[in-house]
């Protein structure tokens, strides 16, 4: 039996005011292709087909002319749900993606509930499939836990989640290939840092203990950083992003699995890369080396630029933005990199007795070298008036001056930390 492990396709991602979809839809042409000709028998998505539960028109349409096109060619597939997707809606389109041999498990179920699949493929072997979608920690550990004690919450969960795949391996047989898939966080994996961070982390974190070892194969979702976990009697893999997501991700190859699995054997698994997706690029050039290069560079794929600046003046980290993002339409990102010895700036602090307005005034230029809307000065105000801010009486005496021990008003970084 031939297989395709795929995930985290997070359709309809908006990133940087720019739209991955297109990307995506290549991405997705091509590992339809590789299927087609491949002649695979199933295919397994570990969740996040969508980037929100509610993705636009625009998304659905990439996602379901995707299984409809390889459920046309006789394959199967399997798709559970992901942190960022909606059980609700995929209750919904489910009921007629089963039409073109594609089967929705919206969340976690008990297996005679349709928490396992049993598949027979085209090439007439049987799969059968244990589908643990992302299980949500109020799912499983009761409220009460999780205010009164947080080790017995953490306790619980991997408790509750060690029984689902349990509950989930009894329906496995010895005459099937047997695979489970799940999207969670395996403690150890590498992430990426694109990742939902709430859902990220060894607090919650399922152990490679609680894993059955009686699958063939294990098709992990959630970490877009393609990698193996170690430590099973049989592959375990995340499969990872099908697109570079965010620039922590940069220089990532991404790929799908491939995996040749036979019952009674041990399963082999191979990465194969995607095609069509545009890969992120750091940096770091002068305006004059961007010129000289500006053809090659409008083809590199989505880019962070970071020119190196001499002089301190806003106005040409302005004008140093806009030309990069005129010349380079696909830099997302763009900084100017002013040396701080360059930017010191020398000139006296306010006096302590100052208003407070003129003491943010002066904090803001420093910080940003620049000079701060008028709107947001009577933001500031009126906040500081609210909060029962008064503006100190010339006539009292000066109770902030330093005394013998302090530091005294030639002290910059002590001035500062009093501002």
């Amino acid at each position: 039996m031939r297989i395709v492990h795929t995930s985290d396709w997070h359709a309809g991602k908006a990133w940087k005011g720019k739209t991955r979809l297109p990307e995506l839809a290549e991405v997705l042409d091509g590992l339809a292709d590789y299927i087609e000709q491949k002649a695979v028998d199933l295919v397994l998505m570990s969740g996040d087909v969508f980037d929100t539960g509610a993705p636009s028109a625009d998304a659905e349409q990439v996602v379901f002319r995707f299984f409809k096109r390889i459920g046309g060619a006789g394959t199967q597939s399997v798709v559970i749900a992901g942190n960022h997707d909606s059980p609700r809606r995929f209750d919904a389109w489910g009921i007629l993606t089963e039409l073109v041999g594609c089967h929705v498990v919206s969340r976690p179920r008990p297996p005679e509930e349709g928490g396992v699949l049993d598949l027979q493929v085209a090439s007439g072997e049987r799969a059968i499939v244990a589908a643990v979608p992302f299980a949500n920690v109020r799912s499983l550990v009761a409220a009460a836990e999780l205010a009164s004690d947080d080790i017995q919450a953490r306790l619980t969960y991997g408790d509750q989640m060690r029984r689902l795949f349990d509950r989930a391996a009894q329906a496995f047989r010895p005459d099937a290939v047997n695979l489970l898939m799940a999207h969670t966080f395996v403690d150890g994996a590498l992430v990426s840092g694109s990742e939902r961070k709430v859902h990220i982390g060894r607090e919650w974190a399922v152990h490679g203990a609680q894993l059955p070892d009686l699958a063939h194969y294990v098709a992990l979702g959630h970490v877009h950083k393609p990698q193996t976990v170690h430590g099973f009697g049989c592959p375990a893999v995340y499969a990872g992003s099908a697109l570079q997501l965010d620039f922590g991700e940069a220089g990532d190859e991404k790929s799908f699995v491939v995996i040749e699995a036979k019952a009674g054997r041990p399963a082999q698994a191979r990465q194969v890369p995607y095609q069509g997706g545009k890969p992120l690029v750091d940096l770091r050039a002068t305006l004059d080396q961007i010129e000289a290069e500006v053809e090659s560079l409008r083809d590199a794929g989505w880019l962070r630029v970071t020119v190196p600046a001499s002089g301190p003046a806003s106005r040409l980290d302005r004008d140093l933005n806009s030309r990069v993002r005129r010349l380079l339409p696909n830099a997302v990102v763009v900084k100017v990199d002013v040396p701080v010895a360059e930017i010191e700036d020398q000139s006296p602090l306010p006096s302590p007795q100052a208003a407070a307005a003129d003491l943010y005034l002066d904090y803001f230029e420093r910080q940003h070298q620049r000079t701060p809307e008028p709107s947001l000065l009577d933001a500031f105000q009126r906040l500081y008036e609210r909060a029962g801010g008064a503006e100190p009486d010339p006539t009292e005496p000066d109770l902030t001056e330093p005394g013998p021990t302090e530091p005294g008003p030639t002290d910059r970084n002590s001035a500062a930390r009093e501002i």
